[in-house]
């Protein structure tokens, strides 16, 4: 149809068959990406090769795609602002950026993430994805989906969902209704796929109970600090229990990114600890004594804090529950302990 500019909207069929079929180049160049690292770095990620793993890269591919998506969304704006020429040339200017940060992105992962947490000879698992690749030393995490792909997405759907809302506001008052009508139906579609991916993660996740000694990991993007439970003493103050727990914070210096200074500190993210007994009943730290956990740590070092839980004698089953705090925006981060309905990792006693 004919505008006063002189300019024509396509149908979605057009749209589509200039989209759809470089699709397929997208996720073909991904592929080769993964290819040339498996092949040139083999067998360094052999312990990754599992039926487990197989599943969860498929999850990532179909992320791939939705992000793909977003390509329909910056169609709307070409449709209002181009000629059917300068159309074209656009779609192919954003096709190549869109390729190229997805290269960037997929290699940052590979190398930063996934690299430097496998040992051939241990069969490590890869931090900071929890349960993606499981190796032989079975570590807990708290993200079951990689860290930088879970940031990555959760920017792009709040930009995506902020972007559409004001595409839908300027379209309307543009008196665009049909480009209003449908940058509203491509804010809910993308909140639905969000959702989807969110709660798929978490109805995913398994509940976890470590034992003295083991720990469970926590991302901060470039590297990754873990917790342990070292000792518990436990002695009767009248109607309450006094129970003593020693914990072990320590910066895992495997799992740096390569980028990273490796003597640069990290100041821990603020972290929250609370004991659980199987009524429910949630009960806080009374005191603290030795290292603070907001103190930075560098590379291979650690230190220990003594924490105070004063307890019901007849609370049964006492589990020690470390969360990231706030709570906010983790409630919304795909594979995020904190996210919804995720299932935790809680230390036993």
């Amino acid at each position: 149809m004919e505008e006063g500019s002189g300019k024509t909207r396509c149908g979605f069929g057009e749209v589509a068959r200039f989209w759809e079929p470089r699709r397929i180049w997208y996720n073909g160049v991904l592929f080769v990406v993964v290819l040339l690292w498996l092949g040139l770095t083999w067998p360094h990620f052999r312990p990754a090769l599992t039926l487990e793993a197989f599943g969860k890269m498929t999850v990532l591919a179909l992320l791939a795609n939705v992000c793909y998506c977003a390509a329909y969304l910056v169609e709307f704006f070409l449709q209002a602002v181009a000629s059917d020429g300068g159309r074209r040339r656009l779609r192919w200017a954003v096709w190549i950026l869109g390729m190229l940060l997805a290269l960037l992105v997929e290699n940052y992962w590979i190398a930063d993430e996934i690299y430097p947490d496998f040992n051939q000879k241990q069969g490590a698992v890869m931090l900071g994805a929890g349960e993606m690749f499981r190796g032989a030393t079975g570590s807990a995490s708290n993200m079951n989906f990689p860290a930088p792909l879970a940031v990555i997405g959760f920017l792009a759907a709040s930009l995506g969902t902020f972007a559409a809302i004001a595409a839908v506001v300027i379209f309307w008052f543009a008196r665009k209704p049909r480009l209003a009508r449908v940058a509203g139906f491509a804010i809910a579609g993308g909140m639905v796929v969000y959702l989807v991916l969110l709660l798929g993660f978490s109805a995913g996740s398994h509940e976890t109970m470590l034992g003295r000694g083991q720990e469970k990991y926590f991302c901060e993007i470039d590297c990754h600090l873990a917790y342990s439970v070292l000792d518990v003493k436990r002695q009767e103050q009248g109607p309450v229990d006094d129970y003593m727990v020693t914990l072990r914070t320590r910066f895992d210096e495997t799992t740096t990114s390569p980028n990273r200074p490796k003597d640069a500190p990290l100041m821990p993210s603020p972290r929250e600890l609370r004991l659980l007994d199987d009524a429910g009943h949630q009960y806080d730290v009374a005191s603290s004594l030795g290292t603070s956990l907001t103190t930075p740590l560098t590379p291979a070092s650690s230190y220990t804090t003594q924490l105070e839980f004063k307890v019901p004698k007849d609370a049964r089953g006492l589990r020690l529950l470390i969360e990231t705090v706030p709570g906010w925006p983790d409630r919304l981060v795909i594979g995020d302990e904190n996210s919804l309905g995720h299932k935790k990792t809680y230390f036993a006693l």
